[in-house]
């Protein structure tokens, strides 16, 4: 099974790639790839374009063997739309199971995703749940975690939904932003090569915001 983690990596930061290894090894998946999620439609755009963003999530990989950047979302056209990519992905490797990584907070609003009831006919789901920072599950995908909700993956099937408590870095592309645009030390939330990337073409360096001003 191939896992997939999508995300607008805006920037993508040590978090990420701490919870893609941690998932990986949890479920023995033979590789994760990182989806950029180009253009989303259901959240204010991202304030790097995405060739910045593009180039960034390559440069964070690298160094990992089991991990991948993947631009499927940044050559398809229009809003990105998970069910759109795991349908791609089925027709062009039939013969690999996708396991789509999410997290419990995003898990919780699936059901304002774009065609989200066709998900479980195209991958399998893995919920990463953060002890202490649950959120409310509405009905319609409580009842979709016990249809598909299982124990443990059963390699070669699909349509099946399993939660994982794993250890989680805590670390805000939010608050990475706000460092950069403030002057403050952020190198160490960040792979090497992207740090040097960010300032290399001055990303994020917006005047600093004060505590009571709305940080995107």
């Amino acid at each position: 099974m191939i896992g997939l983690y999508g995300g607008t990596f805006d920037p993508v930061h040590n978090g990420h790639i701490h919870a893609a290894l941690q998932v990986q090894q949890a479920l023995s998946l033979r590789q994760i790839r990182l989806v950029l999620a180009a253009r989303p439609g259901h959240r204010q755009p991202p304030r790097a374009d995405v060739e910045h963003r593009w180039q960034m999530l390559r440069l964070a990989v690298a160094e990992h063997a089991v991990l991948a950047a993947d631009d499927s979302e940044v050559k398809r056209r229009g809003h990105s739309y998970t069910i759109d990519t795991l349908q791609e992905f089925n027709a062009r490797q039939p013969g690999d199971v996708p396991v789509w990584i999410i997290g419990q907070d995003a898990f919780a609003t699936l059901d304002s995703w774009h065609r989200w009831r066709e998900l479980m006919d195209c991958c399998n789901l893995a919920v990463v749940d953060r002890p202490g920072d649950a959120r409310a599950e509405p009905p319609s995908v409580q009842q979709m975690w016990r249809t598909h909700g299982v124990r443990r993956l059963e390699h070669g099937k699909i349509g099946q939904i399993v939660r994982l408590s794993l250890p989680m870095q805590q670390v805000s592309a939010t608050e990475i932003r706000r460092k950069v645009a403030c002057g403050e030390p952020f190198e160490h939330l960040l792979a090497g090569p992207v740090c040097t990337y960010i300032r290399r073409h001055g990303l994020y360096t917006t005047r600093c915001r004060t505590a009571e001003e709305t940080v995107i």
